[in-house]
């Protein structure tokens, strides 16, 4: 996981104000995120599948 120290230093130099407490949110979203793209490296060409679309008649009548 990333290190509050390398965060602290990301926002400082792109002048973006923070308060410590934010820290660990920071970190959780950046770890959700690294998860998704785990994912995307395992199945690369997924957004080129079409879905399946299964429709219920009862709910059209």
């Amino acid at each position: 996981m990333d290190d509050a120290n390398f965060i602290r230093q990301g926002l400082h130099l792109q002048g973006l104000p923070f308060y410590e407490t934010d820290i660990p949110y920071i970190q959780q979203i950046r770890y959700t995120m690294y998860q998704a793209q785990t994912s995307f490296h395992a199945f690369p060409h997924l957004n080129m599948e079409i879905p399946i679309t299964i429709v219920d008649k009862e709910l059209l009548l």
